[in-house]
């Protein structure tokens, strides 16, 4: 039996313009969601069942976290930057939003059976990944400092 590969893929965006108008390739999907990704201190990952996110942030800036090989690694996506992320499913993955405003990102849902509603629960990073989680987030004594930012 061939082992699962849950790999992340990571493309550009690709578009044309049209007038003053510029026009982004979709993404095949069965849903798609737009999120606003608030400044938070929060340390959550979310892991979909059977489901593959595809993220592109349209507003703002996050960090992109992942667990992968018992490592957090990050991802930055940038409205500046268009780039598709896409997360298979099992992939345990999070968001950080290091701006003083919400990001807003849209996700190209594709489902691959129904989805489990434990799937939209966050789960916290667990405790062994905790310092590695806090060494990703330089802004928290800016956010703590500053509750404005803290609370759009």
């Amino acid at each position: 039996m061939m082992a699962l590969r849950r790999l992340i893929e990571i493309h550009a965006s690709p578009g044309a313009t049209a007038g003053p108008a510029f026009f982004r390739d979709p993404l095949p999907c069965n849903e798609t969601l737009i999120a606003e990704v608030r400044p938070s201190l929060a340390p959550e990952l979310f892991c979909h069942r059977h489901q593959t996110d595809q993220l592109m942030v349209l507003r703002g800036s996050i960090e992109l976290v992942v667990l992968q090989n018992r490592r957090l690694q990050t991802i930055t996506l940038r409205e500046d930057e268009p780039t598709w992320v896409r997360i298979p499913p099992g992939v345990p993955h999070g968001a950080i939003n290091h701006g003083p405003a919400p990001a807003v990102v849209v996700n190209a849902v594709l489902r691959h059976r129904p989805n489990d509603g434990r799937d939209y629960e966050p789960r916290p990073v667990p405790a062994v990944l905790a310092e590695a989680w806090k060494a990703l987030t330089p802004s928290v004594q800016q956010l703590v400092a500053n509750p404005v930012l803290a609370e759009p």
